[in-house]
């Protein structure tokens, strides 16, 4: 026996249409649950209801099973696109890394050829470039104007050196190894031209030393 699982019906609500006569009671069908037809009634819907055999049946049912797979075949397709699109953003975060990478890499050879500068900037008021790192600035202006900052304090600390050292050697100005009663080159009283340019020639620093501390007298 062949039995479907649907919902209860009337046929009577299945009736052909046509005109309000009511048949009477005895020509009325009987109500019954389609749950549990059977064959006469199964024969009987489908002769109503024009289903030839079962194969009606499973059409449907395949019907609704090729509706499934469609809607299964979407999903994939919206997983794929979601998947191509993970990609993409993968791509980008990659360009983006990169792009980052650049920038930094742009930033440390800015810095360098700044440096480079600031070396420049120093070398021209006569102090080492070695001491470049110690010029501020992100631009070149600004490191102008930290530079005539630096110059002022490199005079003031080079005039407290070269101080210093004249007053240490204000005993023997000619060195450690010279003879103390040695007069100095410079001064007013014992001006030697001949000593100037012998100490320019071999020892400038020390003719510097002997010219300032004759200047301060």
């Amino acid at each position: 026996m062949f039995k479907k699982q649907l919902m209860p019906m009337y046929l009577q609500f299945f009736a052909e249409p046509g005109g309000n006569d009511t048949p009477p009671a005895e020509e009325q069908t009987p109500e019954f649950d389609a749950q549990n037809l059977t064959d006469e009634q199964l024969a009987a819907i489908k002769e109503k209801f024009g289903f030839k055999d079962n194969d009606e049946i499973d059409t449907i049912v395949k019907g609704k099973k090729s509706k499934w797979q469609k809607e299964l075949e979407q999903e994939k397709n919206e997983a794929a696109r979601l998947a191509k699109l993970s990609e993409e953003e993968r791509q980008q975060a990659l360009i983006q890394k990169e792009k980052d990478e650049f920038e930094k890499e742009k930033a440390v050879f800015r810095q360098e050829q700044l440096l480079v500068e600031k070396g420049k900037q120093l070398q021209e008021i006569g102090i080492p470039s070695i001491l470049a790192s110690r010029i501020h600035g992100d631009t070149a202006e600004e490191a102008i104007e930290d530079v005539k900052s630096f110059k002022a304090e490199w005079d003031k600390a080079l005039k407290v050196a070269v101080d210093q050292a004249l007053l240490d050697s204000v005993d023997n100005p000619l060195g450690a190894g010279a003879n103390k009663s040695e007069a100095n080159p410079f001064a007013k009283d014992t001006l030697n031209l001949t000593e100037q340019g012998r100490l320019f020639k071999e020892d400038p620093e020390r003719a510097k030393a002997l010219q300032a501390l004759a200047n301060k007298k």
